[in-house]
């Protein structure tokens, strides 16, 4: 028999934001990895869904084109957050969040402040229900909300 954390309870609904970055916390801790996007999903009655999906091969800037995809997506951001709805529908999921991995201090880098920016607008675009974006570092979890990126020029 295995002692699982209570607050892991699958059946648990993160209606508050500090309930969804507590489960966050507590599934990937802090950052291990040099750079990775971790894509979180929640059902309609904002339970954490399978799968939980990470990502470390995605562009280096949100404006680039990616290689793989149709050229009529547009850019990166816009492939992603149109592979984010796929998946949505897919899984029957209702919100996407997404979680910016990378070794480091808490404080935000413009490159994960431009990435934040460039999937909040894409996913509104494709009509994806971004819950939260979130920054995993070195010491754990901080969310990144419109405030953080609205100027993306400003480190903080």
């Amino acid at each position: 028999m295995t002692d699982t954390d209570p607050r892991l309870d699958r059946s648990r609904i993160l209606a508050l934001d500090t309930d969804l970055e507590e489960v966050i916390g507590l599934l990937l801790g802090r950052a291990i990895n040099p750079r990775q996007l971790w894509l979180l999903f929640l059902d309609h009655d904002d339970r954490l869904a399978d799968p939980i999906m990470p990502c470390d091969d995605y562009p280096a800037r949100p404006s680039d084109r990616p290689s793989a995809a149709d050229p009529r997506e547009g850019d990166a951001a816009h492939v992603l957050a149109h592979r984010l709805a796929y998946i949505c529908e897919a899984v029957g999921a209702r919100r996407a969040v997404l979680v910016w991995e990378r070794r480091g201090p808490r404080r935000f880098g413009a490159n994960e402040r431009l990435w934040a920016a460039a999937m909040a607008r894409a996913c509104a675009s494709a009509r994806v229900d971004l819950r939260a974006q979130y920054v995993l570092h070195d010491r754990g979890i901080r969310a990144i909300t419109p405030d953080d990126y609205a100027e993306p020029e400003r480190a903080r």
